[in-house]
């Protein structure tokens, strides 16, 4: 059996990257306005499921994001990064840079950056549905 999770509200499923270089900090990743995750065993975490905290994926045994549509790049910054580089580290994250070329998390690895974190977040209310197959899954 497969169960599929699927948050109600949209933008409740998200892939976050950090990376951290000194005394910096860059928050990056991809906001969906819809999708879902799955997984072969069945949800255990629901009784203790707070929607304002939302759960990481890794703690959702043999999870993984299923189905995704519209997602959106976001990027934050720590407040120890001055303007002009924010500016040019969102040129490289949203590929706009002339000066660089590559997927960001190799650019910013070459600038010294050191990826630190990365994780899959669910976030609001859920729906836990079971499916025959992943071909059954909502859409």
């Amino acid at each position: 059996m497969i169960y599929q999770i699927i948050p109600l509200e949209m933008g409740s499923l998200v892939e976050r990257h950090v990376f951290q270089k000194d005394n910096k900090e860059i928050k990056c990743g991809v906001v969906w306005k819809l999708g879902s995750v799955i997984t072969a065993t069945k949800p255990k975490f629901m009784k203790n499921y707070k929607p304002a905290v939302g759960i990481c994926l890794k703690d959702i045994s043999g999870a993984s994001i299923s189905t995704t549509y519209d997602g959106e790049k976001v990027i934050y910054f720590s407040e120890t990064i001055d303007e002009e580089e924010r500016n040019e580290l969102s040129d490289i994250f949203y590929e706009t840079s002339r000066k660089y070329s590559g997927s960001y998390g190799n650019v910013f690895h070459d600038m010294g950056w050191q990826e630190v974190d990365v994780g899959a977040f669910l976030f609001g209310e859920l729906d836990v549905r079971e499916v025959q197959a992943e071909s059954e899954s909502y859409k």
